[in-house]
């Protein structure tokens, strides 16, 4: 299969914001991915600052942030590719491209989105076990969490949303172009 760009001419309106949607899931993307390895390496800005931060990184958790650190990098490669003009793809086949930039999306919403509408019901004692079913206690490592340990996660769960957002325009996007292009 062979590349298409499109001419300039049918490109004006959505090409801008579709690269600075893309760009910016790019900079989402390795950002949170630097933080990982931050994390990884026993650093602790942005996790608060509860017993289970202070107790220290576990085997389990270095594997997680590593293994998320790649996913945020392999990230990073599929929101570029969405700034792109819609071509064939040569390490993928479209559709497995799209699978990855479609899971992104929805993903990080429903993290993002699970853990702020969890949040807000433990908050208001609405559901005092929130949606996960788990307490203060069994969420933070303490019945009562800093201030600073509450924002960090609510502030982590935003930044969630705000990559699916990001992801999501972008898509949207790329296949506006691809759908001019055929």
């Amino acid at each position: 299969m062979t590349s298409q760009v499109l001419p300039a001419t049918d490109q004006p309106a959505a090409a801008p914001l579709l690269r600075a949607a893309a760009n910016a899931a790019v900079a989402w993307s390795v950002l949170f991915g630097v933080f990982h390895i931050y994390w990884a390496l026993g650093g602790s800005l942005g996790l608060g600052d509860g017993a289970q931060v202070k107790a220290g990184l576990t085997g389990g958790m270095l594997a997680y942030d590593l293994m998320v650190a790649v996913l945020c990098f392999v990230g990073a490669w599929v929101a570029q590719e969405l700034g792109r003009a819609p071509a064939a793809r040569p390490l993928f086949p479209r559709w497995m491209f799209l699978t990855m930039a479609w899971t992104a999306t929805i993903a990080l919403v429903a993290r993002g989105g699970i853990g702020i509408a969890d949040d807000i019901l433990r908050s208001t004692d609405i559901l005092t076990n929130g949606l996960s079913g788990l307490t203060v206690q069994d969420v933070y490592g303490e019945p009562h969490p800093s201030a600073y340990t509450m924002w960090s996660m609510r502030i982590v769960d935003g930044f969630f949303v705000l990559g699916g957002l990001l992801f999501g325009t972008a898509l949207r996007g790329h296949l506006r172009l691809a759908g001019k292009a055929r």
